[in-house]
């Protein structure tokens, strides 16, 4: 029997044959064309004879056996959030194809969660015509890792959260907010622990706004950014090289004051009354000078014997870069301890990628602010 629908595709089919005819007359045989529209005709003309097979999704009066299982006797489907929040997510992704590989990556992980979800809930719905079992059913499959991937979202977003809003207070109020929420977190807690009638809704509810709240919070200060000190500190990357001037403000703060048993020590550099002298394995006495292998990494311990808070500098030479457009930059290697007080020790791990006759100026151990004493390092 043909029915509607199957007339429908069956013109469409009929019609693309007739168009991809013309199309072959007009274009003296043009292939693409006619391609294009023959396989659209047989697609329609398949999804007609389809339709006709099953002729519609239609039930005749006189077959009464079909009637309890016919598609328009089954319960219908309830409505679902899941097919807009796929589309989001496929926003998502043309988003990040566009602006950032994050975006794009969070796009496609939506789209698998979403798609997993609404195939889930669909297949739940239609497992009996109890809802209440088809909910249970549904939560068998699924909670599982909705669970789990669920709480870790959330841990993350409160951590996250909390690192922008501690990031933009300062020093001084971070450890008072920090207490106070804790402490306010202590008293809700314990309100509901005492309110044992308390609706699990309610509960829930407060949770749900005190998690958007602080998200809310977090971002808003992150699009505020952080503190000045932290700015300034990623700017100029305090602690991504030591200081080797007189004194810093960061990296010689609360220095190491000793030095662990080491092997293979290159030297041993002591300053003890303004002076300057060195040990070294296979030599005896104080020594002026001291070798160095070359592109080999070298221990040298400093040992401060001296009143004063000083700190071991080893230059070994500069650098010149190629900034492009004929522009070069010189830099000074160079190698030093953190400050340390009188009877304190620091080591230092150096590599010296030229020999020391290959430089202008000589290789030397000194110490910033004490002139005239110095240790010369000689690198074959």
């Amino acid at each position: 029997m043909i029915t509607t629908g199957s007339k429908l595709l069956y013109g469409l089919g009929t019609l693309s044959v007739v168009a991809a005819i013309v199309w072959f007359i007009a274009n003296d045989g043009g292939s693409i064309g006619v391609v294009a529209l023959v396989s659209a005709a047989t697609a329609l003309i398949f999804l007609g004879s389809m339709a006709s097979f099953i002729r519609d999704g239609h039930v005749l009066s006189t077959e009464t056996a079909a009637h309890a299982t016919a598609p328009a006797a089954r319960r219908a489907v309830s409505r679902s959030w899941w097919p807009l929040g796929l589309a989001l997510s496929f926003g998502f992704m043309v988003v990040g194809l566009v602006s950032s590989p994050g975006i794009f990556k969070v796009g496609i992980a939506l789209v698998f969660a979403l798609l997993g979800e609404w195939m889930v809930s669909n297949w739940a719905e239609r497992a009996s015509s109890n809802s209440a079992y088809n909910e249970k059913v549904r939560s068998w499959v699924v909670h599982p890792l909705e669970i789990p991937i669920a709480a870790s979202l959330i841990l993350a977003v409160v951590v996250l959260a909390f690192s922008r809003i501690f990031l933009s207070l300062s020093k001084e109020a971070g450890p008072i907010v920090f207490g106070l929420v804790g402490a306010l977190i202590l008293f809700v807690g314990a309100i509901f622990s005492i309110r044992r009638g308390t609706s699990r809704n309610l509960i829930t509810a407060v949770c749900g706004i005190v998690l958007v709240g602080l998200a809310g919070v977090g971002i808003a200060l992150a699009l505020d950014g952080e503190r000045e000190q932290l700015v300034e500190a990623a700017a100029e990357d305090h602690f991504a090289h030591r200081a080797c001037g007189v004194e810093s403000d960061y990296t010689d703060k609360k220095p190491a004051r000793s030095v662990g048993a080491k092997s293979s020590v290159a030297a041993i550099v002591t300053l003890k009354d303004g002076k300057l002298s060195a040990t070294q394995d296979g030599f005896q006495g104080d020594l002026t000078s001291i070798t160095l292998q070359r592109a080999n990494p070298s221990l040298i311990i400093f040992r401060n014997e001296d009143d004063a808070k000083h700190r071991m500098v080893l230059s070994y030479g500069t650098i010149v870069e190629d900034l492009g457009g004929g522009v070069e930059r010189e830099t000074a290697l160079e190698a030093c301890t953190s400050l340390i007080e009188k009877g304190n020790q620091q080591s230092v791990v150096v590599s010296v990628p030229k020999p020391s006759f290959a430089s202008s100026e000589p290789y030397a151990i000194t110490v910033p602010g004490l002139e005239g004493t110095s240790v010369e390092v000689l690198v074959p």
